[in-house]
């Protein structure tokens, strides 16, 4: 009997996940983005199921199948397929299949089927017959992430449930308390007031901000994924799925477990190779970091040579759902065009040590702020003067301003003489001075000069709630 290698991918994910109302918008995302794991779920129960005892996983998860099955004929799963997609022609998401028949050879079959998806993405079969379309109501996804957050995990039964979106193929996504999928994992935790029984809203969380009360949307993929998977035997393949898994369910929630359960960030989706996170946008900057810094121990114990790049963009609360992720998701796609292992933050992108270093700069600022011995307004000052955005078109042009570096010693002039303060930031300025030299004399291991103003605009908004301000 035939053997084939057969790969679905669930087009049209971003948009049906975010496509929201602000207002209530966390009530639903968690849903909606779990959904994509229900649909690979029940598709690979589908075919396991078309196709009895002749199934065998490869991989499973973010919204990709890869299974091997043998089928009587081609046609026979041709038809199996189109079956199933049937039931999603009225969806926002679509599942895309391709198959090939199968070598015997791993890597040879990969190979084969990733072109025959290339090809499917671009032939996305359509409903010529006419149909009614009604999207279900919010509430079914409002109920359904009430329901996930007190599960222990979930079962597949064969079994149709009307006007359920869990519901396809004859089968149905079922959440169970007793299953033991979620324990320990990301997968089905978000901020969640136990003791009103409520999803804790985008406008409360973003209360747990410091300074401006704003939230950020960030999204982290891993680079060079395919040096994980490319010309890799089917054992070699699954091991390395696997420890991206474990980073991604597992690690990620020891890492943010405390600002969920404190209800500062959201996680709307994490697993496979990357991870979109909102929340209270300072709480998501630093927990960008302290990702990136245990991925990078993650790696190195598992020899792996992958890094992360990094997209995030800070928005208020009632910023349209759609709109907030396509900018991160473009911040993240800058990010990886710039050279991939860095982190894309107010259009500009810096190396994660850069980033780390801004950091330090802001959290040093706020200080001096706090304490009444720097003006708060010279935070502003700053980034829009002669220490503003160096672009990245200016960068790549080597155009470099110094005789103008010089006029930032101007504003120490509302700086206490002698003071911590203004020590500081003459040293900065020296700093910023010396970076841009490097940077024109492309030296490497410089110092991004971008990474000044980035600190001085965090630090802004660090400060932006404090009663004391100098008015100078």
């Amino acid at each position: 009997m035939p053997k084939y290698i057969v790969k679905c991918d669930i087009s049209g994910i971003q948009n049906f996940i975010f496509d929201v109302p602000s207002d209530g918008a966390a009530r639903q995302l968690k849903a909606r983005s779990f959904y994509i794991i229900a649909i690979t779920e029940i598709a690979f129960k589908y075919l396991s199921d078309k196709f009895p005892n002749r199934t065998k996983e490869i991989y499973k998860g973010g919204g990709n199948l890869y299974t091997y099955l043998e089928a009587e004929t081609e046609d026979s799963l041709q038809k199996a397929i189109e079956d199933f997609q049937r039931e999603f022609y009225r969806e926002g998401v679509f599942p895309i299949f391709s198959f090939t028949q199968a070598t015997g050879d791993f890597k040879q079959d990969m190979k084969a089927v990733a072109k025959k998806a290339n090809l499917a993405k671009l032939q996305k079969p359509f409903q010529v017959s006419p149909f009614s379309f009604k999207p279900y109501a919010p509430e079914k996804w409002e109920d359904f992430t009430q329901e996930l957050i007190k599960s222990g995990g979930f079962s597949i039964e064969q079994k149709l449930v009307a006007d359920n979106p869990f519901s396809k193929a004859g089968y149905t996504f079922s959440l169970q308390k007793k299953e033991i999928q979620f324990k320990d994992k990301i997968l089905n935790k978000i901020p969640f007031q136990h003791e009103k029984n409520k999803v804790v809203e985008f406008d409360e969380i973003v209360q747990k901000a410091t300074g401006d009360k704003k939230l950020a949307a960030l999204v982290i993929d891993v680079d060079n994924l395919g040096s994980l998977f490319k010309d890799k035997e089917y054992e070699e393949y699954q091991r390395n799925s696997q420890k991206l898994t474990e980073f991604f369910e597992v690690e990620l929630y020891h890492i943010l477990q405390k600002e969920i359960d404190e209800h500062a960030i959201y996680p709307v989706f994490a697993g496979g190779d990357d991870c979109f996170l909102v929340g209270a946008w300072d709480k998501i900057l630093e927990k960008s970091l302290t990702i990136q810094e245990k991925f990078s121990a993650f790696a190195r114990e598992n020899s792996l040579s992958n890094t992360l790049s990094a997209g995030v963009v800070i928005v208020p609360s009632k910023f349209p759902m759609v709109r907030m992720a396509e900018e991160a998701e473009n911040a993240l796609k800058i990010a990886k065009n710039y050279g991939k292992n860095g982190i894309c933050i107010f259009g500009e992108v810096l190396s994660w040590t850069d980033f780390a270093k801004a950091m330090k700069i802001a959290h040093d600022l706020r200080e001096f702020v706090n304490k009444d011995e720097l003006p708060r307004n010279l935070l502003h000052r700053l980034q829009s003067s002669e220490l503003g955005f160096t672009s990245l078109a200016e960068q790549k042009a080597g155009k470099i301003y110094f005789p103008r570096v010089h006029r930032l010693m101007y504003y120490l002039r509302n700086v206490q003489e002698d003071s911590d303060a203004r020590k500081y930031l003459k040293k900065l300025f020296e700093d910023y001075k010396e970076a841009l030299l490097e940077n024109f004399l492309k030296k490497s291991g410089s110092n991004n000069p971008t990474l000044y103003v980035i600190a001085a605009r965090w630090a802004e908004l660090l400060t932006k709630t404090q009663i004391k301000e100098n008015k100078n």
